[in-house]
């Protein structure tokens, strides 16, 4: 019975550190995004704005954002209007991000600084593709006339990629479940059949 207990120990333990390996947390890593000659066109979610999709890594998280660039708000449209908006490629759970927020003049701004994204829990789908979304806040000219252009600079995503176990590394992890269970089986059933 001890030669039971001692392999369902060293089994418990063996499974704890295969799926220990398999879950095991990546990295982050940044990721730079040039935005120079994105245009501010529509309001938010219309057509005819500026979309990009950058592959992130499937179910990567969204830990923080950094920028360093330059804006021009055609007049009279304002540069506190300039947006852009990420998130998924779905599309449905977006942050809306506005550099020059304080900024209620037209002409050119230049604007950096970070936010930490992690109070929103905000990352992409299994796809991998992060969702970003050139706007307005306010429509000043007719639709889908640009009210503003990102002259220059860099959007950087701090993104760390999903701890899901790649599909191999997961098979593996069963399997070794299944031998481990194997093995109990065995031993019990030469347990009982020594009792007897």
């Amino acid at each position: 019975m001890k030669t039971l207990q001692h392999l369902v120990a060293a089994s418990v333990v063996a499974a704890s550190a295969l799926l220990g390996l398999a879950s095991a947390p990546a990295q982050a890593t940044p990721v730079v995004i040039d935005v120079g000659g994105a245009q501010s066109i529509n309001l938010q979610g219309e057509a005819g704005n500026t979309v990009w999709f950058i592959d992130v890594g499937a179910n990567a998280v969204l830990n923080s954002l950094s920028w360093s660039l330059d804006l021009n708000a055609f007049a009279p449209s304002v540069l506190s209007e300039m947006q852009v908006s990420f998130g998924g490629s779905s599309g449905l759970d977006l942050l809306t991000f506005a550099p020059g927020g304080a900024d209620f003049a037209s002409g050119t701004g230049s604007y950096s600084g970070s936010l930490d994204l992690s109070p929103f829990g905000l990352g992409v789908g299994a796809d991998g593709l992060l969702r970003l979304e050139f706007s307005e806040a306010y429509k000043d000219f007719a639709l889908d006339v640009a009210e503003g252009e990102w002259l220059r600079g860099s959007l950087t995503f701090d993104v760390t990629a999903s701890a899901v176990p790649e599909p191999a590394t997961a098979a593996l992890v069963l399997l070794g479940l299944g031998v481990i269970g194997l093995r109990t089986r065995r031993a019990h059933a030469h347990a009982r059949t020594a009792r007897r």
